[in-house]
């Protein structure tokens, strides 16, 4: 493969182009053959075939358990509103009256957190069979019903059969860059340390780009998770040690993010950087931040052993400092036994990542 077909194949991972082409593939041969067999099904199911295709549309979901998910959803709020449309029917003919009765039953059920996607066809099942269905209101629920549940389960025998998707890569993407993140957070922190010009306001905008990285990783996990359970590709040896590796190396950044935040309120948001409270002395201030700098160096060196070293002794070297200090600041020695505390933190979390 040449250099530009390489960067177009990566593109095509890291954009999320290439799972969404493979679930637009695999949702389209699922329609056709949804369709194909929804023009055989027995008595007035027959004239309805166009929901079939529509059933496997919702069935594709981006992981296995989604799909099932999505599936007995979507097929308990279509009966629920066949139910709910069989009830207003009682008043007779379906005009505007019933049509907003059922509409308001089936908004007020479709609430309920336990349909999930299904709560939007609970009202819309309802309108559909008061107004479409009309004359023939059960002929048309069966048809409907049967054909919806023929193409949500062509759509999960295709998901599953084919490629059945797996969604470790992605996490493992956005893991590394959050680390890339963390680190570049990390040595900003130590320049601030050696800046005369408070900034607290710019830690707060850091922190939270932090925290959102934070959560958009953690999304990403919870979907590699979700994506292993029901899966026939999970069960192999390699996917399953990549995905216990994935959510041991996210546990160990999740620690170091905890402490790089702790670090950032006693250093950036209201410590040395931000002159709100306490100062570090000159004989702090430096050593600390060459002990920060060094721990960045883990955090975007993966833990390697040498920069592990070299990061304790930094940190080795503050704590000397600090014994060899004045006692009668005690306030300076607190600041700063605090931030290697941190440090240390999160020098054993990333220890704990490779290990």
């Amino acid at each position: 493969m040449t250099t530009a077909g390489r960067q177009i194949w990566r593109w095509s991972r890291t954009s999320g182009t290439q799972p969404r082409v493979l679930l637009a593939g695999k949702a389209a041969v699922a329609a056709v053959a949804a369709w194909l067999v929804a023009r055989y099904m027995p008595g007035v199911a027959a004239d309805y075939p166009y929901y079939a295709p529509l059933g496997a549309v919702v069935a594709m979901q981006s992981t296995l358990l989604s799909s099932i998910r999505s599936g007995v959803q979507t097929l308990a709020g279509i009966a629920i509103g066949i139910v709910i449309a069989g009830i207003t029917m009682w008043l007779g003919d379906p005009g505007f009256v019933a049509v907003g009765i059922a509409v308001g039953i089936g908004v007020l059920i479709g609430g309920f957190r336990i349909l999930g996607e299904g709560g939007s066809w609970a009202p819309t099942a309802a309108v559909l069979v008061l107004l479409v269905g009309g004359s023939h209101a059960e002929g048309f629920s069966f048809g409907y019903v049967l054909q919806m549940a023929v193409g949500v389960a062509i759509g999960l025998v295709v998901n599953f059969a084919v490629f059945p998707p797996l969604h470790f890569w992605d996490a493992e993407r956005r893991i590394s860059e959050t680390n890339d993140v963390l680190a570049e957070h990390l040595e900003d922190l130590a320049d601030a340390l050696r800046s005369d010009t408070p900034e607290p306001e710019r830690w707060v905008a850091r922190q939270q780009r932090l925290d959102r990285e934070m959560a958009d990783v953690r999304e990403r996990l919870g979907a590699a998770e979700e994506s292993k359970r029901a899966n026939p590709r999970a069960i192999r040896g390699r996917n399953r040690r990549r995905l216990v590796a994935d959510a041991a190396r996210f546990r160990a950044l999740e620690r170091a993010a905890w402490y790089t935040t702790d670090l950032t309120e006693i250093v950036g948001r209201s410590g040395p950087v931000s002159g709100q409270f306490g100062q570090v002395s000159p004989q702090y201030a430096d050593r600390l931040a060459a002990a920060v700098r060094a721990v960045a160096a883990v955090v975007r060196g993966d833990g390697a052993d040498a920069l592990d070293h070299e990061a304790v002794q930094a940190i080795g070297v503050v704590e000397s400092a600090m014994d060899a200090g004045d006692r009668n600041r005690p306030s300076e020695v607190t600041l700063t036994s605090a931030a290697t505390v941190a440090l240390r933190g999160i020098v054993e979390s990333e220890r704990r990542a490779t290990a």
